[in-house]
């Protein structure tokens, strides 16, 4: 992922994306909506502990991870990623509480979905996730300097 503050994400920009989703047929889905978005699917993860790996594996420019996932949830599995390889995380759950967001806040979650989500819903979370991320970094870069 490029960190250059004047390359901007633009929502045709294509990412290449690990999926965390136990549920197979939901994750096929997902991978099936986020390749005919224009984005390569690298790996798939059927639980927490898959996501690590598999994004420490294929280095993705995004990561689309449902929360409840066997082994380890998506929050400590996002938390496991951020600290070796941050990358934009897109959590998605069918859970909406103040509670649920308020641990994805906590573990600087750029982007929360609520299942049942469109294709669309998909595509702007994606890609907000890319350029917020690219914002964060990119101001890190320039407060170390």
């Amino acid at each position: 992922m490029q960190t250059d503050p004047h390359n901007r994400a633009t929502i045709n920009d294509s990412y290449s994306v690990v999926v965390a989703e136990d549920d197979r047929t939901m994750a096929d889905l997902m991978a099936i909506n986020l390749r005919r978005l224009g984005h390569r699917v690298v790996g798939i993860a059927a639980n927490g502990k898959e996501a690590v790996t598999l994004t420490l594996k294929y280095r993705p420019d995004v990561v689309v991870m449902d929360i409840h996932m066997p082994i380890i949830d998506g929050f400590q599995a996002a938390h496991e990623i951020m600290a070796t390889y941050p990358v934009p995380v897109v959590i998605m759950s069918g859970m909406s509480d103040a509670r649920t967001a308020s641990r994805a806040v906590d573990l600087d979650i750029i982007s929360y979905l609520v299942k049942p989500f469109s294709p669309a819903q998909l595509k702007i979370a994606v890609h907000l996730a890319v350029a917020q991320f690219r914002g964060l970094v990119s101001n890190e870069i320039v407060s170390a300097a």
